[in-house]
């Protein structure tokens, strides 16, 4: 396990897309900083010291400064991959200060999320250059360490992607709910494998996870929404009216939505 500090930004000084026809060694080297490879396509044995990681796709590993980093043998033909550097801090890996825990060999397999994190540090890295540019990748990179972190659990690890898909679809349509049949045409699926593959991931069913979505989200909206009709509030969340809202709240809380607008909750 590595320790990174967020005490303070910390620079990304390169990073790109990485690809190799015919298959190629990885770079005989000690660096001063991070080197972040994540595995698309292929396999490829990293040595680091007297160490071996077999790095096989989907998988990302973290070579640290400071230490020998080679390989005796090429990369699989095709091989491709996405790779960052980023600075070191001497806060990294002790007590000082905040850090967060990262394995040093992670399956990402199915968490889109760190997917993405490291598509759009490249894209920023490489198409955006106003004054901003490192904030950015800073910020960036330290959001992959969060997920990094949390996506080291076997529950992150194993998500399913169409689950994550649909976490995703309620998220940005929370004026609806979405119900078994429609989604599971969309993923040309039958609604019993869907509901199955949704249940063994988030623990629930897809009607019973828009509902908690929906009413945790109205729960923090109620206070700060004074002025706000609760008929509004219920249309805008896909309810029929607000008294099928009132009554399935209260079922939920315990209380009506008019105290916890009024933040006596």
């Amino acid at each position: 396990m590595l320790y990174f500090s967020v005490s303070r930004k910390r620079k990304v000084t390169q990073c790109n897309f990485n690809y190799s026809s015919e298959g190629i060694l990885h770079p005989d080297r000690i660096m001063t900083e991070y080197d972040f490879l994540y595995m698309i396509k292929g396999n490829w044995e990293i040595r680091e010291d007297t160490e071996i990681y077999p790095l096989k796709e989907g998988q990302l590993l973290i070579l640290e400064p400071g230490k020998h980093h080679f390989s005796t043998e090429k990369c699989s033909p095709h091989m491709r991959n996405m790779y960052l550097h980023c600075e070191a801090l001497p806060e990294d890996g002790t007590d000082v200060g905040n850090l967060i825990p990262v394995g040093k060999l992670t399956d990402c397999t199915g968490n889109l999320q760190i997917t993405m994190l490291f598509q759009k540090i490249i894209e920023e890295y490489w198409t955006r250059k106003d004054s901003f540019r490192e904030q950015r990748l800073s910020a960036l990179f330290e959001l992959l360490l969060y997920e990094l972190a949390s996506g080291s659990t076997e529950a992150s690890l194993l998500e399913d992607p169409v689950v994550s898909e649909l976490k995703q679809l309620f998220l940005t349509n929370s004026d609806r709910f979405f119900h078994s049949e429609e989604l599971a045409n969309r993923f040309g699926l039958s609604s019993r494998t869907l509901g199955h593959r949704f249940k063994a991931v988030t623990g629930t069913t897809i009607y019973q996870y828009q509902l908690n979505q929906k009413l945790s989200m109205i729960h923090e909206l109620l206070p700060q929404n004074s002025n706000r009709g609760l008929r509004d509030i219920a249309l805008s969340f896909g309810f029929y009216d607000e008294f099928q809202l009132s009554k399935l709240f209260k079922r939920q809380f315990g209380y009506a939505p008019s105290r916890r607008r009024m933040n006596s909750i």
